[in-house]
């Protein structure tokens, strides 16, 4: 049992290490969306109307920032899922470890009660019928066995409050998991409508433009 509570607190260890890992690593498609986005303002066409500046963009370019924001939220939700599965994979098998050990302090609570009674209602003492020993001396001798009993016992209790420690670890490790999951999706839809919005807007700006075009070109035409 302390080999398997070993490989418990180990597999916790290495849970928040990838977590740790996996916001570290999504950092980085986040830095170059942003580096994209600023490329695609830079490259863009500028001009004033008013004291306002204005950017016009390529549809073709903003099609390729926006498959890259897609691609980005699809290998962010895969990836917190997959670390969502394996959190909970962990969390049931620290829970059967609970309830494995729970079954083992009854089995002993139950043979020590066994033994008590026995120890009570023997007026003569044999073993296997054959030998027999002074009540006094089988006394002792069930007082040391209970008393190993009881040191087992402690030592199991034990492994199980720690067990439960574990896994009420990996409970909130799955919370914090699950809350991080909500949130990036709730922030990619956040962003995939602001994305929507800033392309509408200047595909509508594009759209006045044009207009603004043509009516130029049929004034200088007449």
């Amino acid at each position: 049992m302390k080999a398997f509570f070993l490989s418990l607190l180990f597999a916790s260890s290495v849970t928040m290490v990838n977590a740790q890992q996996t916001a570290t690593e999504e950092a980085k498609p986040s830095e170059k969306l942003l580096k994209q986005f600023n490329g695609l303002k830079e490259n863009a066409n500028s001009y004033r109307e008013g004291s306002r500046e204005y950017k016009v963009v390529s549809v073709s370019a903003m099609d390729a920032f926006w498959n890259s924001v897609e691609k980005n939220i699809k290998a962010t939700e895969s990836k917190l899922e997959t670390a969502q599965s394996d959190a909970k994979d962990e969390l049931q098998a620290a829970q059967t470890q609970v309830e494995v050990q729970k079954k083992q302090i009854e089995a002993l609570k139950k043979d020590n009660a066994l033994k008590d009674e026995e120890v009570r209602k023997s007026d003569s003492i044999s073993v296997f019928g054959l030998l027999y020993i002074p009540k006094q001396a089988f006394v002792i001798l069930m007082l040391s066995i209970i008393a190993v009993l009881v040191l087992i016992l402690a030592v199991v209790y034990y492994q199980f409050k720690n067990s439960k420690q574990v896994t009420d670890e990996k409970k909130r490790a799955f919370e914090a998991i699950d809350q991080e999951l909500n949130d990036v999706k709730k922030n990619a839809r956040e962003r995939e409508l602001k994305l929507k919005r800033d392309l509408q807007t200047e595909m509508n700006r594009i759209e006045e433009l044009n207009h603004e075009i043509t009516k130029l070109q049929k004034r200088v035409v007449a």
